[in-house]
């Protein structure tokens, strides 16, 4: 093989990773500028641009067995039962963990066989992986404590609350009690929904209004006013739907006043829930499904977190914005909803 072109062996230079390209037998004939330095970056003994090393022979003289799944890989391109190899493997230093994806394809040049091999480090993408999955088995953890071990003594503390209510029916105090017991209780659901997120979920024709009108139900509302101006069918988890209803209805009362004027509509390809309350101040918008955000003086910041999170889990998108009367708009799209004939778009 001739030597490589000057512009080609420049970019070659260039890139941000290990390339080197080996002959039939294994032997390299080319590498790169972060090949070299990162050779003599980790001792490598030799000259470390490796140019005759047979690549092959250094890993099946190695006894870690990523290097022989290196090797394995490298022949079957080269006897030409695969086109390309990839695998990832642990590469770490003294100082710090590291990870690489080795890849490989085989060219053929001049009559002559070779294979084009580089490794690319992924170390930011697997310590997120990592940081991801022990952000999980954190949220089990607390999903397990919220639905057992505060669930079942709030429970307690409810029916006895319940019945000193029963006995007391004057004594405003057990009235506060209960009050801040069955907030609790909600706070407990909500952090429940967002502790248990899914990446699927099951799903089943529901009726806009029906819908609507159950979570309503379900809300402490006061004075304030539900008109549903648009029905529709759409493909949804009736469990999370009620959830994401209900919290929307919440933070509209919580914002809006008790008195407050509530919309849910139909929008071309999904639906609206709006109020005729003060909105969302501008600097609050942007941020508005962020967890903590809350402009309430009792708020958890928790409601449109799990709107956001209901659908993220049905691969809605969601958008917070401003009603036609100056208040706020919470826009939910890429809904699968059924047309007159029944079919879904």
């Amino acid at each position: 093989m001739n030597d490589l072109d000057p512009l080609v062996a420049s970019g070659l230079d260039a890139l941000p990773i290990q390339a080197a390209i080996l002959n039939d037998s294994g032997v390299i004939r080319y590498t790169n500028r972060a090949w070299q330095e990162f050779g003599a970056a980790n001792d490598f003994t030799g000259n470390p641009d490796t140019i005759g090393v047979n690549y092959l022979a250094v890993c099946d003289e190695s006894d870690d067995p990523d290097a022989a799944t290196a090797a394995d890989g490298l022949r079957c391109i080269l006897d030409g039962d695969e086109a390309t190899f990839s695998f990832e493997y642990p590469c770490h230093s003294p100082d710090e963990q590291r990870w690489f994806m080795m890849r490989a394809a085989a060219f053929d040049h001049e009559g002559e066989r070779y294979v084009f091999v580089f490794h690319l480090n992924i170390t930011d993408r697997v310590l997120a992986e990592h940081a991801a999955d022990a952000r999980a088995d954190r949220l089990e953890d607390l999903a397990a404590l919220l639905s057992h071990d505060l669930r079942n003594p709030l429970a307690v503390a409810l029916g006895y609350a319940e019945m000193l209510a029963a006995d007391l029916p004057d004594d405003d105090r057990l009235d506060r009690v209960q009050r801040s017991l069955d907030r609790m209780e909600e706070l407990i659901d909500d952090a429940l929904v967002l502790a248990r997120r899914e990446d699927e979920v099951e799903v089943e024709p529901l009726e806009l209004s029906r819908e609507v009108r159950d979570a309503w139900a379900q809300v402490p509302t006061k004075s304030a006013t539900l008109s549903v101006v648009d029905d529709l069918v759409f493909d949804a988890n009736a469990s999370l739907t009620a959830h994401l209803f209900e919290n929307l209805f919440r933070n509209a009362v919580e914002h809006g006043g008790e008195d407050v004027a509530v919309r849910v509509g139909a929008t071309a390809d999904g639906f609206y829930v709006e109020d005729d309350g003060p909105g969302f101040a501008s600097e609050v918008r942007a941020d508005a499904f962020e967890t903590g955000v809350s402009t309430a003086h009792e708020g958890t910041g928790l409601g449109l977190a799990i709107v956001a999170a209901v659908a993220e889990a049905h691969g809605w998108s969601v958008r917070a914005t401003e009603s036609e009367a100056g208040g706020a708009r919470i826009e939910v799209g890429n809904v699968s909803v059924a047309d007159e004939s029944g079919s879904r778009s």
